[in-house]
């Protein structure tokens, strides 16, 4: 499967909220597209890692 680049994602953030939201930005984090760096330069916000229900009853 192909995943768009950090320029594709950064240019991609760059037209808007309607386009490429924060939180589906992040979804790139987690498959390796791009890093948590990387998040942050684009948004200019920490990344934080999803939790889910089996993190929660640890």
């Amino acid at each position: 499967m192909f995943y768009p680049n950090f320029d594709v994602l950064k240019m991609q953030y760059s037209w808007g909220k309607l386009f490429m939201t924060d939180s589906f930005l992040a979804t790139y984090v987690p498959l390796g597209t791009i890093t948590a760096d990387q998040y942050k330069e684009i948004t200019g916000k920490d990344y934080e890692a999803p939790t889910t229900a089996t993190d929660a009853a640890k």
